[in-house]
């Protein structure tokens, strides 16, 4: 099978020492092409949401000439087997702390073959190893790096923007899996931003309330959802985000899923940090 190549992308592979681990690369450019430092946005569980921002934010150059400022992607995704072998990569990756799952979720605790609380790894291969190689190929705006990701990955994402601001100055957070860890992250002490750091945090109306509301039925074990408080969750953080000073955006998206919301904040994401 061919593979599919995005054009005006570089793709390459990374080893990483912080991590121990190999990962997929892909760098999106703008396009058309432009001179000077752009924004940057690093997306975790990258080739999942990767094609999906690309078109849009070609869709608007091209239907919209200069409605969107020009912006290029990273994409970071593990080198691993689909299925368990990745996700064991997630459980290793975009956990802040390592943690025994507890209760309802311990049946997903094999998952995690590879461990838990590598959270601080990745952020370092990120910040040591992957962002000289994009600043080696683009001229970046350093004022405007991004971190986005979605559920395990909205986690990563939140902590690396917690923990570098002097690095990250924007935030998507999609459905983010804030329980992690008995919540911890939603009560850190949170520093002051300025307004230009930039946050989107969103949910689905159908994460909590009705599970007969619930796609797909596998995401319907409500003992599950009760400790998630996937929409509470976020609307806490997304509160105090707000406090800290960053311009935010918190949404709760009406009719969608944990599994339906990466397309449908996408869009939203990107309008808000770059229209």
């Amino acid at each position: 099978m061919t593979e599919l190549t995005i054009p005006g992308s570089e793709r390459w592979m990374l080893d990483s020492t912080a991590v121990g681990g190999r990962y997929r690369l892909t760098l999106v450019h703008p396009r058309p092409r432009v001179e000077g430092p752009v924004p940057l946005l690093v997306l975790l569980d990258g080739e999942t949401m990767v094609l999906t921002a690309t078109e849009f934010l070609r869709t608007m150059s091209a239907m919209a000439n200069g409605i969107m400022r020009p912006v290029a992607l990273l994409a970071v995704m593990a080198e691993a087997e689909s299925g368990p072998g990745y996700v064991a990569t997630r459980f290793r990756d975009f956990t802040p702390q390592a943690w025994t799952l507890p209760g309802p979720f311990a049946v997903d605790m094999p998952l995690a073959s590879l461990g838990t609380g590598g959270a601080d790894r990745l952020v370092a291969a990120i910040v040591d190893e992957m962002l000289p190689q994009v600043r080696a190929r683009l001229s970046i705006d350093d004022a405007r790096i991004g971190v986005c990701g979605w559920s395990l990955s909205g986690l990563c994402a939140a902590h690396a923007w917690l923990s570098r601001s002097d690095i990250f100055s924007d935030l998507v957070a999609i459905s983010p899996s804030l329980w992690w860890h008995d919540a911890v992250i939603v009560d850190v002490p949170m520093a002051p931003r300025p307004s230009s750091h930039r946050a989107v945090i969103t949910a689905g109306q159908h994460e909590e309330g009705d599970p007969d509301l619930v796609w797909p039925r596998i995401f319907v074990n409500q003992a599950q959802r009760e400790i998630a408080a996937m929409v509470r969750n976020a609307e806490r953080f997304g509160a105090r985000v707000a406090d800290s000073g960053a311009t935010t955006h918190l949404a709760v998206l009406a009719d969608e899923h944990h599994a339906t919301l990466v397309p449908a904040s996408i869009a939203r994401a990107l309008v808000h940090l770059y229209g």
